[in-house]
């Protein structure tokens, strides 16, 4: 196994007090939602963005829109 894995698993097996674990689960909790809350905030200005990418891709092929 490599040493970097068995490291990152020796320290999430590592024991916790009941204070920290939760301070841990907090703290990701937050990221989690912090990052679904950008993903909902901006998905659809990069679908938008990538929709007017392909049709000027084929735009320049020289084919219909519709």
């Amino acid at each position: 196994m490599n040493v970097w894995l068995s490291r990152g698993y020796r320290w999430m097996r590592r024991p916790r007090s009941r204070g920290q674990a939760m301070a841990e689960f907090t703290i990701l909790l937050m990221a989690f939602m912090f990052g679904v809350g950008a993903i909902t905030t901006f998905a659809p200005e990069m679908f938008a963005a990538l929709t007017i990418y392909i049709r000027g891709f084929y735009c320049v092929l020289g084919y219909p829109f519709g």
